[in-house]
C-alpha cells in the first residue's frame, strides 16, 4: 500500500513530530508532505482560486498533487487548534483538495474525484481524552472532517487516533501513545 504523509504541525521537534517519527520508522517508503515548510504560500489567493477551476495550478501545488495521486492511504498528523488543523494544515487542504484534483461540481452537486483513497488521523490535544469526548468536541471535529473533506472529495474515513493530555502527559502516556501509533502503522504495511 502506498502511503502518503501530511505533518500540520509547524515544528518537527514536537509531540507530533515524534508521532510522524514513529510512523516513518515504520513506514519508511511513505512520501510526506510538510505543509508549513514546503509550500512557498500558504494562503489561497484570489487568483489561484480562479486558476484551480481552469485546472491551472502552481508547480508546489502539482507537486502535491503527484504524492496524493500516487498513494492508497493518507495519514494526517496534526494538534487540535483552536477546534481544527493549524494554519499550515488547513491552507494545504485549501490549496491541494482542489477543484479538478479533489473534486469537481455538476451545477451545485460535488463530484468526488478521490475515490478508492482512505484518510486516517492522528491528532492530539491539550485536553484530556475523556473531557474532549465528554464534551462532544471529538465527535464534532471527527464528524466534520468526514462529512466536509472525505465525503465531498470521495475518501473513506479509515481510523482516527487521538492523544489527549499532549502537552502534560507523562512519559508512559506517551510511550502508550507511540505503541497505538506503531500498530495502526503496521496495519498499513
Amino acid at each position: 500500500m502506498n502511503v502518503h504523509i501530511v505533518f500540520m504541525h509547524p515544528e518537527v521537534d514536537s509531540w507530533n513530530g515524534s508521532v510522524l517519527k514513529k510512523v516513518r520508522e515504520v513506514l519508511p517508503d511513505a512520501s510526506i508532505s510538510m505543509p508549513a515548510e514546503e509550500l512557498t504560500t500558504l494562503s489561497l489567493t484570489v487568483e489561484e482560486y480562479k486558476q484551480q477551476l481552469q485546472g491551472i495550478y502552481p508547480e508546489e501545488v502539482k507537486k502535491e498533487h503527484k504524492k496524493m495521486a500516487d498513494a492508497d492511504h493518507y495519514v494526517w498528523v496534526f494538534p487540535v487548534w483552536w477546534g481544527t488543523f493549524p494554519a499550515a494544515g488547513k491552507a494545504f487542504l485549501d490549496r491541494v483538495l482542489s477543484y479538478g484534483f479533489a473534486y469537481e461540481l455538476e451545477g451545485e452537486e460535488p463530484v468526488p474525484l478521490l475515490k478508492g483513497k482512505n484518510v486516517s488521523l492522528l491528532f492530539s490535544t491539550g485536553a484530556p481524552e475523556s473531557e474532549f469526548m465528554q464534551s462532544g468536541s471529538y465527535d464534532n471535529m471527527v464528524q466534520l472532517i468526514e462529512k466536509q473533506i472525505c465525503d465531498f472529495c470521495g475518501m473513506e474515513l479509515h481510523t482516527v487516533l487521538h492523544f489527549g493530555n499532549a502537552v502534560l502527559a507523562g512519559d508512559k502516556e506517551r510511550a502508550d501513545y507511540l505503541k497505538r501509533v506503531e500498530t495502526f502503522a503496521a496495519g498499513l504495511n
